[in-house]
């Protein structure tokens, strides 16, 4: 039976304005830009300041917080900037078309570095993918149409590293209930194999081994290295890949430096056929820096800049003051009420806006300057300085939630003398030290560290996780083994075994 019942609860619910201004919030500067030049196009009482006029204003409008190491922060300004902020709610259409200046302004907080080449923003370069590369050498194998749609589907099959995964027998069953045609097995495997000798050769092989023997086979010099190398890879390929390098020599009847230069080969060649192997055809990502993080003259404090090159000081058009302001007088005809109300929602939409984008500024300036207090002795000596931090340190000492640390933070990078770093790299966990009376150290210096040891061993006999275990308490870091070999996969390190060597 169905019964009406009233149930009484409260709920939290973002107001739009608060959704716009978290959004503007976890927005990196390389795609602020965008963001604003949307809102331009969309609302037409919102209008970009010229540069003359910027410039006129530019020197009392920038603002830089020093951080140091005896105080949190300080701003110099030369006229106050709180002023959009804290009239934003109560700044009304009236107040608009009776207010004899330029009208409600979000003032510019921003570098002037236009000569500065380290903050250059680079556009990513338009490559040619690795599919279409081998579509277009497909076009030179002179295949026939019903073999080029079956290599189209093998092709279009791969994965990122360049390997056939699915099954050929399911490419070829798929490719003859789409398109008609029916194809041998022999003739398949032909072709494959003819696709495995494009450009990278290697690409659609089935595994590891037979993308290494397609690469050993288009070597035409055939020295006793390449011999051996496709024997191991033929006969012996499950000890090769464990480097059991001693069970090698015994079986191939070899000595170990005779061993040696057929590994060697094997070592270098491509692994990952689909994965750019040069650093000119790589596919790079060029990233802008949020903040700037500068020296002063002293050595011991900081300038926080915030980098909004290219992001435009914004203002509402005053040209609609007069078009809001027709009362039909001489004969005029008044403005329409929903011209009226037009006007009064893209006033509202635009002041809202401009308030998002000065306290966008606002939160991420005063982030930041907590992170440079809290990170100071990184700042001035280096990485080894970096000190353990969580976000709910930051947001108890400047007053806000962990949420918007975590979107400040997120995709967000920073300058300083020591290169560009994601503000995620200055937080991390606390690692004990051993007669430190409770002193701990960022467990990314422990990693670092691990990484330096792992760097000197000799690659002929690599330390194991025990011996790493041993060597770090030798530094007063008390880590279990588990621990270490966590930190070890965390940075791509392989285990002792793996990174053994033949010297």
């Amino acid at each position: 039976m169905l019964q009406l019942r009233q149930k009484m609860g409260m709920h939290q619910k973002m107001t739009p304005q608060q959704v716009q201004y978290l959004k503007l919030l976890q927005t990196p500067a390389a795609e602020l830009e965008a963001k604003i030049k949307e809102e331009l196009d969309d609302n037409p009482l919102l209008e970009e300041v010229s540069e003359d006029e910027q410039l006129q204003s530019d020197q009392n409008e920038i603002t830089t917080p020093i951080a140091g190491s005896s105080e949190q922060a300080s701003t110099e300004s030369g006229t106050a900037v709180a002023e959009p902020i804290e009239r934003s709610n109560d700044y009304t259409l009236e107040d608009f078309l009776n207010d004899e200046t330029e009208g409600f302004k979000a003032p510019r907080i921003s570098r002037s570095d236009d000569d500065d080449e380290n903050s250059e923003r680079y556009q990513q370069a338009s490559e040619e993918s690795f599919i279409e590369s081998l579509s277009m050498q497909l076009s030179l194998l002179e295949l026939s149409p019903r073999l080029r749609v079956l290599s189209e589907e093998i092709i279009g099959s791969l994965d990122e590293d360049g390997y056939l995964r699915e099954p050929l027998e399911q490419i070829v069953r798929d490719t003859s209930v789409y398109f008609g045609e029916e194809y041998t097995e022999i003739e398949s495997e032909r072709l494959l194999k003819r696709i495995q000798k494009l450009d990278p050769i290697g690409v659609a092989a089935r595994n590891l081994q037979e993308c290494l023997t397609v690469q050993l086979e288009a070597i035409y010099d055939h020295s006793p290295a390449r011999e051996v190398a496709m024997e191991i890879l033929r006969d012996h390929y499950e000890h090769f890949i464990k480097k059991n390098y001693q069970v090698l020599a015994k079986k191939l009847r070899m000595e170990m430096h005779d061993l040696k230069p057929a590994i060697d080969l094997i070592q270098h060649l491509n692994p990952k056929p689909g994965a750019p192997s040069r650093p000119a055809s790589e596919s790079t990502r060029y990233i802008t820096p949020d903040f700037y993080i500068e020296k002063t003259p002293s050595g011991k404090d900081f300038v926080i800049t915030l980098n909004e090159r290219g992001i435009p000081t914004l203002r509402v058009n005053a040209s609609y003051k007069e078009l809001a302001k027709k009362k039909g007088t001489n004969g005029a005809k008044p403005l329409p009420d929903d011209a009226r109300e037009f006007i009064n929602k893209k006033f509202e939409a635009a002041k809202f806006f401009l308030a998002a984008i000065y306290q966008r500024r606002e939160t991420l300036l005063r982030v930041m300057t907590s992170i440079v207090h809290r990170q100071h002795e990184f700042f001035i000596s280096g990485e080894k300085f970096l000190k353990p931090m969580i976000y709910k340190t930051i947001a108890e000492e400047i007053g806000m939630d962990i949420s918007t640390i975590c979107r400040v933070v997120n995709g967000k990078y920073c300058q300083c003398d020591y290169g560009v770093f994601e503000l995620k790299y200055f937080f991390s966990e606390a690692i004990p030290v051993d007669g430190g009376e409770g002193e701990s150290v960022s467990n990314k210096v422990v990693k670092a560290r691990i990484k330096e040891l792992i760097e000197s061993e000799n690659p002929g006999k690599p330390f194991n996780d025990d011996k790493l275990v041993e060597m770090l308490r030798a530094d007063s870091y008390d880590l279990a083994r588990r621990t270490v070999a966590k930190y070890r996969e965390q940075m791509h390190i392989p285990v002792a075994r793996m990174r053994k060597k033949i010297l």
